[in-house]
């Protein structure tokens, strides 16, 4: 008996553990991925704050009406100046179950400290730290990626 209920809890531990792994956090920003120029670039109405260069990174509860429940989206971005233009990186992975990911060079519109897009994502610099901010939530503090060029 006491073997069957520790093969028992051995296979509800290994059930659970492969559970736990294809949860787990999607992968972001390469460096290969921003290796290169961009192949957009922005729309410049006045120049960036400096702190928004980078790569910059956020696990953000997203709410969703539908179901009335909170969704985790992974967000990141890498802003590098090229000449005298800027590129934008973008990745945001949709999880638990939506399966989404958006991902690559785009364009978007740099206002100071400030910088959005017409699907409602913006960023936002402040005393040397970037916030994230979709449609008109309240903006989550981003965190910096480290390494990527």
């Amino acid at each position: 008996m006491k073997k069957i209920s520790t093969a028992i809890l051995l296979c509800v531990w290994i059930m659970a553990a492969c559970t736990t792994l294809s949860y787990s956090q999607p992968t972001g920003i390469s460096a290969s991925d921003v290796a290169g120029a961009p192949t957009e670039y922005c729309k410049v109405l006045k120049e960036p704050d400096p702190a928004f260069l980078g790569g910059w990174k956020v696990v953000y509860n997203r709410y969703v009406p539908k179901t009335a429940e909170y969704m985790k989206d992974f967000v990141e971005f890498y802003l590098v100046k090229h000449g005298d233009k800027y590129g934008i990186y973008f990745y945001r992975a949709k999880s638990e179950g939506e399966e989404k990911i958006y991902r690559g060079w785009r364009e978007w519109t740099i206002n100071g400290d400030e910088i959005f897009s017409e699907t409602g994502v913006k960023f936002i610099a402040k005393d040397g730290q970037v916030f994230y901010s979709w449609k008109n939530d309240k903006p989550v503090q981003m965190t910096r990626i480290e390494g990527l060029r």
